[in-house]
């Protein structure tokens, strides 16, 4: 299967064995409304999105390498929950930091949670950064770190 990784193909075969013993059938012999009885099937019982993504894209590579239709074949529209954020207590936070020993690990766990950044913001700042907003600059070409 040229351009897809060993994975992806045992993915897709893998869904498409299941395909086959839902109908007890091979897939290529199924119509378009079995199918998509079967993906919503998927939809409902599973509701897993990647098991119904894998069946779907399974079926399109089996039906193009057999060469017959598969423009009928659609992912089905997938509801995702809202989930609302974790949001720490004074006391959680507290805790936190102040089970840290050094000050750059305060420092860094302030900025991720009090300043709503990412691992990778926080990793990527630089000292002129955090001192930009009252005019201070960090110039390393200076003796003894002067600002």
């Amino acid at each position: 299967m040229p351009g897809r990784s060993q994975s992806t193909f045992s993915n897709y075969s893998r869904h498409l064995a299941a395909v086959s013993l839902h109908f007890g059938k091979i897939p290529t012999e199924l119509d378009p409304e079995q199918i998509h009885d079967y993906l919503f099937y998927l939809q409902k019982k599973i509701k897993i999105t990647l098991a119904i993504k894998h069946t779907v894209y399974g079926l399109r590579f089996l039906l193009k390498s057999e060469g017959l239709s598969y423009d009928f074949l659609s992912l089905p529209e997938i509801k995702k929950e809202k989930k609302l954020p974790v949001v720490l207590s004074k006391q959680e936070v507290w805790q936190m930091l102040s089970g840290c020993k050094l000050l750059k690990h305060k420092i860094l766990i302030g900025l991720l949670y009090g300043c709503g950044l990412r691992y990778l913001e926080v990793r990527n700042l630089r000292l002129c950064d955090l001192f930009s907003y009252k005019d201070y600059r960090y110039d390393k070409t200076k003796k003894n770190h002067q600002y």
